[in-house]
């Protein structure tokens, strides 16, 4: 028995169309649970205040994010700068007639840069493997820079749309250089590193993200590190949102700064000595989040 051409060919289209739309369909659903390609992210933060008291405070963090199927190389960099004026009101003539002079006096407040690359690449759908690079000055802290090197191996615990939770743990060598020296401690030393990483989507539109980095200098023991940053991304449309977010630094054995002292109060600087600076430093921003 013989089958018409025709009927053979429309079959033959009919099924190449099916497996078409299902290959096709099958790619994207993987595209969807793992996209690949460039990602890049910036922040703008950004106050201003004018009149009887002047101050500025600019912040700029940006994200590059290379994903592959089971490899991400992401690069991240920011600054922060608060600048405040104090303004010093004199007047010169008498009390009937006088005219009033002003002065004004530019100090830098805070000012932090930070530079950050890693490059993750899964064994499994638990376990990954890692290594990194951190560099930081922030001479309101006592450190001039610091460069951290982390090589290290992690678990992936929650991988869904709804929410991401990981931990890694790694060995770090770090080359430091303060703002006042220390002579007691090392300035290149090795460490321990423990992170966990944090993503759950709340809603349609809001997400929070949480982050812990615990580091541990193995020369110094008392040198223990903690940087916790906790956000609250609230998406305007797909390429912008709103981003409240809270950053806690932690330092056991902060860095030194040097102060001048007196022989009594209100007496004459008889010299300069060195004190620790505080252990906690926080750091709340609103930022303006552009994805493109």
């Amino acid at each position: 028995m013989s089958v018409p051409t025709r009927c053979i060919d429309k079959n033959l289209t009919a099924a190449l169309a099916i497996a078409g739309s299902l290959t096709l369909s099958a790619a994207g659903h993987a595209q969807d649970d793992k996209p690949v390609g460039w990602f890049f992210t910036t922040e703008f933060t950004a106050v201003w205040t004018g009149g009887n008291a002047q101050s500025n405070t600019l912040g700029l963090d940006a994200s590059l994010r290379r994903a592959w199927e089971n490899a991400e190389l992401k690069i991240l960099g920011g600054s922060v700068r608060s600048q405040s004026t104090l303004t010093t009101r004199t007047a010169v003539g008498t009390p009937q007639a006088f005219t009033v002079e002003e002065e004004e006096t530019s100090e830098k407040t805070a000012e932090s840069l930070y530079l950050r690359g890693r490059y993750d690449h899964q064994l499994s759908n638990k376990f990954f493997a890692f290594g990194g690079v951190d560099w930081l000055r922030n001479t309101f802290a006592g450190i001039d820079s610091r460069t951290l090197i982390a090589v290290g191996a992690g678990n992936s615990w929650v991988n869904t749309d709804q929410m991401r939770l990981k931990t890694d743990y790694s060995g770090t060598y770090t080359f430091q250089e303060d703002v006042v020296d220390n002579p007691f401690v090392k300035t290149n030393f090795p460490g321990v590193r423990a992170t966990y990483d944090l993503w759950w989507k709340l809603t349609e539109s809001t997400e929070l993200s949480s982050v812990l980095i615990g580091d541990w200098n193995l020369d110094n023991t008392d040198d223990l590190r903690l940087d916790f940053t906790n956000a609250l991304p609230i998406a305007v449309s797909s390429r912008l949102a709103f981003k409240p977010s809270l950053q806690l630094l932690w330092r056991n054995d902060p860095s030194l700064t040097e102060v001048p002292l007196f022989d009594s109060p209100g007496g004459n600087q008889s010299g300069s000595v060195t004190v620790p600076l505080q252990k906690l430093d926080s750091v709340f921003k609103i930022a303006l989040v552009v994805k493109l």
